[in-house]
């Protein structure tokens, strides 16, 4: 079966992102399922910066660390990872005066000097690509309707150029001689023609909230949940949403609420630093109970961190965030599927009970690609009747059995008062003491109800070793489970998206199975440590990476093998 990794590589602007991109669509609409996963530096120009792409005939969630092509938009990108070509690997670009070795085909191309002679240097991009696909043994066609869509505004003269550098590129390949067999060439006849979807992490949370319902997203830009902003911005006008970019992160969480109390689904998105910013907005939410959903696309910290890496860190920092305790839902996406249908499944449960509903991702989940045949809309919005007997007086914060009051709009059917101190049943400010423990007992009693709405993890059973994960790196321990059966391991995955409330009778659940590992994007293993709080259950077997980088297959393999 076709598994290709290739590593486009070179200085930010220098069109990573574009070679890249376009290489990953033109794949899918080939019918080839593709695994893209950005790295790239906190800054405009310069620096380096590099796009891994995984392409194969069969779904795949991980990417590799060996390269069969590795793409040179500079000299230091050949110098920073040549090694990682296998033998039998092309390295394409600017290679200096390099050595091959150990059997890697050169292939001396100066994308720039072919885009000159074509009259500008950003045609260098299409030099470069249409290289690559004959390297790849894929023909031009997909790649000149691509050409058309992307450039036909620019005029049929760009869009003619384009396809000449296409042409250039690969003519120079299949001129060379130096490299004659296809990666892709041996395609199979089970691949489907049909193309397939291919999205983002950030891209499938703003589609979510658009199928969710919502008509509010605030936010203030910080990488790597820009790209959320970006989606539904460009998309407002045509979905009637408000899309506002707030002065900073405090104001952005406020005008969600408002926006919430006023009767409308709002949403914010931040990092790490920005959530920092709304814990205070966070509390507010808590104590009117309105409904909100929080996204936090996790990077490396403290303070500013790594802006443009991927991290795990926020876990325990999101279950205690803002001061005192009050009932919150935290949920962690695996893929972007999941995180499409989790954003509806936040905004019910959300409103059903009255909370903020927080949605972790990360830099690896947001900006890497994944591939599927389609995407199913699983979840439908719900939203809880905004709902009174009629009886006067109106009690907006009822002391209820289950936590939960009745809750209208201002505007409406009755006065609707909500105020940030502690407060009657009215909303009215109090200080009555025997007051207070009523109130903060029934804000905590929607705890009990919440856990009944979450689900047990993802299971693949296996005899040996059971690895143990959430949010983004489940799609890296289905890969590394396939991996260590080829060697006759036997290696079982469990994979939280519901990490708070825990869901019920988890202490039984996890005792079924075998020597866990916990695996987790931070340093302390965070969900290991809220798994043993909750379960009293052990976990010391725990493989925690933190420098910015995300899992790869290999490593993770080799890091398994090792505990075992």
């Amino acid at each position: 079966m076709v598994d290709v990794t290739l590593k486009v590589g070179g200085a930010a602007g220098q069109g990573v992102q574009t070679v890249s991109e376009a290489l990953s669509l033109i794949l899918a609409r080939h019918g080839y399922y593709v695994f893209s996963i950005e790295d790239y530096q906190s800054r405009i120009r310069g620096g380096h910066t590099f796009t891994l792409i995984r392409t194969a005939e069969q779904w795949i969630s991980g990417g590799k660390r060996a390269l069969d092509i590795l793409v040179c938009l500079n000299e230091e990108t050949y110098l920073l990872h040549r090694g990682e070509v296998k033998e039998g690997g092309v390295i394409l670009g600017k290679v200096g005066n390099g050595d091959s070795g150990k059997g890697v085909h050169l292939l001396p191309l100066d994308f720039e000097g072919v885009a000159l002679r074509l009259g500008n240097r950003v045609f260098a991009n299409m030099v470069a690509t249409g290289a690559l696909l004959a390297i790849l043994g894929v023909g031009l066609e997909k790649a000149q309707e691509y050409v058309r869509e992307t450039f036909a505004q620019k005029g049929s003269e760009i869009v003619a150029r384009n396809e000449e550098a296409l042409e250039e590129g690969a003519r120079f390949v299949e001129a060379s001689g130096l490299f004659s067999s296809p990666f892709l060439k041996k395609r199979s006849d089970s691949l489907k023609a049909s193309q397939r979807y291919l999205i983002s992490g950030n891209e499938a949370l703003g589609l979510g909230a658009l199928l969710a319902g919502c008509t509010f997203y605030s936010a203030y830009p910080m990488t790597p949940s820009t790209g959320i902003l970006n989606f539904l911005a460009s998309r407002a006008e045509a979905y009637g949403l408000i899309v506002e970019q707030a002065e900073d992160e405090i104001a952005a969480i406020n005008m969600a609420i408002g926006a919430s109390y006023a009767g409308t689904r709002a949403m914010t998105g931040t990092s790490g630093g920005g959530f920092c910013l709304m814990c205070e907005g966070l509390g507010l939410a808590a104590m009117t109970e309105t409904p909100i959903v929080v996204i936090d696309a996790q990077r490396p910290g403290p303070s500013t961190g790594l802006p443009t890496r991927t991290a795990q860190g926020d876990l325990l920092f999101v279950l205690h965030a803002s001061h005192d305790e009050f009932p919150r839902f935290v949920f962690a996406p695996r893929d972007p599927q999941e995180a499409l249908n989790m954003v509806i499944r936040a905004f019910n449960l959300a409103e059903k009970y009255q909370v903020p509903a927080i949605i972790l991702s990360d830099q690896y989940l947001a900006d890497t690609k994944w591939s599927y045949d389609q995407l199913s809309c699983e979840e439908r919005p719900v939203r809880p009747l905004f709902s009174w007997d009629g009886v006067p007086p109106y009690q907006r914060y009822a002391l209820t059995p289950d936590g939960v009051s009745p809750r209208l709009s201002p505007g409406g059917e009755a006065l609707v008062i909500a105020d940030s101190d502690e407060h009657d049943e009215y909303g009215h400010l109090t200080e009555d003491l025997v007051l207070r423990k009523a109130m903060q007992e029934k804000r905590m009693r929607k705890l009990e109800f919440m856990r009944k709405e979450m689900r047990l993890p993802f299971v693949l059973e296996g005899k040996d070793a059971t690895l143990i994960g959430w949010g983004s790196t489940w799609g890296v321990l289905l890969e590394v489970r396939k991996a260590l059966a080829q060697k006759g391991k036997s290696i079982g995955v469990v994979h939280f998206s519901d990490l708070y409330p825990l869901p019920e009778g988890l202490r039984d659940f996890l005792q079924r199975f075998p020597n866990p590992i916990v695996v987790e994007q931070n340093f302390s293993g965070q969900l290991a440590m809220l798994l043993e709080r909750e379960t009293l259950f052990p976990f010391p077997k725990r493989i925690c990476r933190y420098d910015g980088l995300p899992f790869l297959v290999e490593e993770l393999v080799e890091q398994v093998e090792e505990v075992l």
